[in-house]
């Protein structure tokens, strides 16, 4: 592997990993933090370039780096399942849209090259002497997954990350913690390379408020080599630090902008609960192909279908969104296939439709959050 790396290796590193089994493989986007004073962190970024796939890594100058480093993570899962389940216990409990099995997957699986390629590296460099998912994270590469950080850090869905306002939404939340010498508009690489890099340096005590724990399950290896299993950092916000967040979308309209579109969709019209979710599907379905995909809480749902507010939420009030959305008419959703509104309609604390979803869905749930999982969430204000 190459390095564009110019000078000196930024104590902290973070690496936003790519496909190296794709024809058209991008490199790696990598972003290196350095501690300042006033609590700052200095952003720099260079790239990592794959060998070509399928031969064996050469990370002879990628371990030069992070040995350099005192913490690095990496965008990507460090090993195996256990044998005979579908994925590891830090995907689970990661809701990832990825998930690795207990051996390598068929290229002809969705998210396998990507896969193959994390297991690549993570091997190499343990052959190489790195030490994967040290203890404490530090003075070693371990395993971070960037969707799961985004979510934690910002409190609540952001614009999708390709967009001009998602991108600028994740470039407020790092300077708001820290960081400096950010581009004036971060490419979503730059980002989740930066916010990978980020955890890193929280692991090293350099960043206000937050830290970094680990979820799943150990590291091990196989008798042949195969490592299974492993953690994955993620972080843990204070509420002083969380507010400020929050408070830096707000002043920015961050914020504003991702909420301005709901007017578009409480001008509907009236009538019938059925008529409201027949049109309130149509513009969803509309929505969604263009990257401005829009998904709903049950609160918010309930609202806008009865034209009511709710005292304390219910199952009675989850059953009424429930039961109206699967009365509407299945239409087709690129990329996902036949869809009812209650494809829309998800739970506040994990984003998914509710586990009775799934018996009735043309799709699994890995599909749906392909499509809509990095959807931009509409909610009541002041619901969490």
């Amino acid at each position: 592997m190459f390095s564009t790396l110019k000078g000196r290796v930024p104590l902290y590193l973070g690496a936003d990993l790519t496909d190296r089994y794709a024809k058209a493989c991008r490199d790696v986007d990598v972003c290196g933090l350095t501690p300042g004073e006033n609590n700052k962190l200095t952003a720099s970024f260079w790239f990592w370039r794959w060998d070509a796939a399928p031969r064996p890594l050469n990370v002879t100058v990628i371990t030069k780096e992070l040995s350099a480093t005192r913490a690095a993570m990496l965008d990507g899962p460090q090993g195996l399942a256990y044998k005979g389940t579908a994925l590891r216990q830090c995907e689970r409990q990661a809701a990832c849209v990825g998930k690795t099995p207990d051996q390598r997957p068929s290229l002809e699986k969705p998210f396998a090259g990507f896969i193959r390629s994390s297991l690549d590296i993570f091997a190499a460099l343990r052959r190489a002497g790195t030490k994967i998912s040290p203890p404490a994270f530090l003075h070693g590469v371990s395993e971070v997954y960037l969707g799961h950080i985004w979510q934690v850090l910002a409190g609540r869905s952001l614009p999708k990350k390709s967009t001009e306002v998602g991108r600028r939404a994740r470039k407020y939340i790092l300077e708001a913690l820290g960081v400096s010498d950010l581009p004036e508009l971060p490419t979503h690489d730059q980002n989740d390379a930066c916010v990978a890099a980020l955890l890193a340096a929280a692991a090293g005590g350099a960043v206000r408020g937050i830290t970094a724990r680990g979820i799943g399950s150990p590291l091990y290896a196989d008798g042949d080599g195969t490592l299974r299993e492993g953690p994955m950092a993620i972080p843990e916000v204070t509420a002083t630090t969380s507010k400020l967040i929050w408070e830096s979308l707000s002043r920015s309209h961050t914020i504003a902008i991702a909420q301005c579109d709901v007017a578009p969709v409480t001008s509907l019209g009236s009538g019938t609960p059925n008529d409201r979710a027949e049109r309130l599907l149509d513009w969803l379905i509309a929505k969604a192909p263009r990257g401005n995909a829009r998904v709903c809480t049950y609160s918010w749902a309930y609202r806008y279908l009865f034209s009511r507010s709710h005292g304390k939420w219910s199952q009675a009030y989850t059953k009424q969104v429930v039961e109206a959305a699967q009365r509407t008419r299945l239409r087709e959703l690129p990329r996902l296939g036949a869809v009812r509104l209650d494809a829309f309609v998800v739970a506040k604390g994990t984003g998914l439709p509710g586990e009775g979803h799934w018996r009735s869905a043309h799709y699994d749930r890995e599909d749906w959050e392909r499509v809509l999982g990095t959807a931009m969430v509409f909610h009541q204000r002041g619901q969490t």
